[in-house]
């Protein structure tokens, strides 16, 4: 069966099959884990500090 065959047979339902059967492929088609984004770490002011000094004001040239 292809895609077109398919909405002609959901459009032919009853308004109470179709939102039966959009409740369904919601459930099929939307239940993916969604990827969560890699948080990255938040420095502490006393870290962010340590950074600065350590890299920034203390460069070696």
């Amino acid at each position: 069966m292809d895609a077109n065959t398919a909405y002609q047979v959901a459009k032919a339902l009853p308004r109470e099959g179709q939102e039966r059967l959009f409740e369904m492929l919601k459930k099929d088609l939307y239940s993916c884990d969604l990827k969560k984004k890699k948080r990255r770490n938040v420095l502490t002011e006393e870290d962010a500090i340590q950074y600065l000094l350590n890299n920034v004001f203390n460069k070696k040239d």
